[in-house]
C-alpha cells in the first residue's frame, strides 16, 4: 500500500478509536461495539493477511509504485 494510504487508513481508525471512546464515556454501548469490530478486524488481518480496508484505501489510493 502506498504511505498516503497508509496514514489514511491510520487516521480513519484512530478516528473510529475516539468516537468509540466518547460514546462509550456517555454511556453508550454502541462505543464498545466499535472497539470490538476493530480487534476483530486487526486478528482477521494477522491470521489470514486480508484486511477489507486494505483493499478499499488502496482502490482509492492506489497501490504502491503506481503512477498517478
Amino acid at each position: 500500500m502506498s504511505k498516503a494510504a497508509v496514514r489514511a487508513q491510520r487516521f480513519v481508525m484512530g478516528t473510529l478509536l475516539l468516537i468509540s471512546i466518547l460514546l462509550i464515556n456517555v454511556g453508550n454501548d454502541i462505543g464498545k461495539y466499535i472497539i470490538y469490530f476493530i480487534i476483530f478486524m486487526l486478528y482477521l488481518s494477522a491470521l489470514t493477511g486480508f484486511c477489507p480496508s486494505d483493499v478499499v484505501f488502496e482502490k482509492l489510493f492506489g497501490k504502491k509504485g503506481e503512477s498517478q
